[in-house]
C-alpha cells in the first residue's frame, strides 16, 4: 500500500463527512484512511461508521490527538504517512501529486501549502458557506524561498527550522522515517505536534517542498484548541522539557540548545501574558522553575536578562522581552 491517511477524530459529527469525501473522493486511489474516535461523546463514532466501507475505524477512550495518531502509525501499512484534522478537507485530486513528488525525490518529509478557511460568523450562513481560502501562515508563499527546488537535510536547516510548518497535516512523511527514529507524539493537550517536529526536521536526510496549497485549514471552529484565547495548561512548559530530554537523548543539545530554548521558552512566555486568572498562579510557579533551569544551564541566553512578574500582561512581557534581548 502506498499511503496511510490518519485522521484523530474527537466530537466532530458535523466536520468529518466533508473531511472524508474529499479523500474518498480523490482520484488517486491506493491509500488506506484510519479514522482514531479519540472518545467522542457527540455522534462521531456514529458517522464515521456510515463510511465502514472506506475506512478503517479505531474507537478508543478519550487520551488526546497526539496519542490517536500515534496510535494510527502503529496500525499504519502504507510506504508514506499523511495526518488529517477531521474539520479540515483536501483539495481536489492532490494525493497524486504530493505520492508522484516525494517518489520522484525519494524524501523522508515532503512539505506542501494550505489555504486557510474561515466560517462566517453570521448565523444566517449554513457550513457550506465558508469565506474563500485565504493564504495565511500556512500557504505556499511562506515556504523559505532558498529552500525551493531543491533536496536537502537537517544540516542544510539548523538555523531555520522555525520557518516550516510545525503542523501535522503540511507534510507527508516516509513511514519508515518515522519508525527508524522513533518519532511520536507527545501525550500533551495542546502542541503535540512540535515535539515530532522538531524530531523530524533534526533527523531528515532528504527534505524537500512541493509549493503548492493542497490542504483546507478550517481556522476557526467553534470549540477547536486553537480558538481558545485564555491558556489554561502547561504546554509550553511540557514541549521545552519534552525537546530539551529528546536532545540529550539523541546527544544533540549543545548542537541545538539555544535554538530550540529561544522558540520554546518565547512561547511559554506568551501564554503566561494570555494565563487563565485562577490557574496562573500554578502555571507562574512552573514557570519560574523553567526560567532558574534556563539561567543556571543556558547562560548565553536573553532570559539571563529577563525578569517577568506573575501580574504582566502579555505586552508588558513583549516589552520585557524585547528589553532583555537588547
Amino acid at each position: 500500500m502506498k499511503l496511510s491517511i490518519i485522521i484523530p477524530v474527537y466530537n466532530l459529527e458535523q466536520y468529518i463527512p466533508k473531511c472524508l469525501d474529499s479523500i474518498v473522493s480523490q482520484s488517486f486511489k491506493d491509500y488506506e484512511i484510519i479514522c482514531i474516535n479519540d472518545g467522542s461523546t457527540d455522534n462521531s463514532l456514529e458517522v464515521l461508521n456510515r463510511y465502514k466501507d472506506k475506512i478503517i475505524i479505531i474507537d478508543k477512550e478519550n487520551e488526546g490527538s497526539g496519542v490517536a495518531r500515534n496510535v494510527g502509525i502503529d496500525r499504519a501499512k502504507g510506504e508514506y504517512i499523511l495526518f488529517v484534522d477531521g474539520d479540515d478537507w483536501l483539495e481536489e485530486n492532490v494525493l497524486e501529486k504530493m505520492v508522484s513528488k516525494i517518489d520522484e525525490l525519494t524524501a523522508d518529509i515532503l512539505f506542501f501549502g494550505g489555504l486557510s478557511y474561515y466560517q462566517s460568523a453570521s448565523p444566517s450562513h449554513s457550513e457550506k458557506e465558508l469565506y474563500k481560502g485565504r493564504n495565511g501562515g500556512y500557504s505556499k508563499n511562506k515556504f523559505p524561498k532558498k529552500y525551493l527546488n531543491r533536496v536537502f537535510s537537517s544540516k542544510d536547516i539548523k538555523k531555520d527550522i522555525f520557518k516550516f510548518p510545525s503542523t501535522p497535516w503540511s507534510k507527508l512523511y516516509r513511514r519508515d522515517f518515522l519508525l527508524r527514529n522513533n518519532i511520536r507524539f507527545q501525550n500533551i493537550k495542546v502542541g503535540q505536534d512540535q515535539l515530532p517536529f522538531f524530531h523530524s526536521m533534526i533527523t531528515a536526510n532528504r527534505i524537500a517542498i512541493l509549493p503548492e496549497n493542497l490542504y483546507c485549514y478550517r481556522k476557526n471552529r467553534k470549540g477547536s484548541a486553537m480558538t481558545v484565547k485564555k491558556k489554561k495548561n502547561f504546554s509550553p512548559i511540557y514541549v521545552f522539557y519534552g525537546i530539551e530530554g529528546l536532545l540529550t537523548k539523541l546527544d544533540k543539545l549543545e548542537e541545538y540548545k539555544y535554538i530550540f530554548a529561544n522558540r520554546y521558552f518565547s512561547k511559554a512566555t506568551s501564554w503566561l501574558g494570555k494565563f487563565q486568572d485562577n490557574l496562573k498562579d500554578e502555571y507562574f510557579e512552573e514557570y519560574i522553575k523553567l526560567l532558574s533551569h534556563l539561567k543556571n544551564n543556558y547562560p548565553k541566553g536573553w532570559w539571563t536578562k529577563f525578569n517577568p512578574q506573575k501580574n504582566d500582561g502579555y505586552w508588558i512581557l513583549k516589552i520585557k522581552q524585547l528589553t532583555a534581548k537588547i
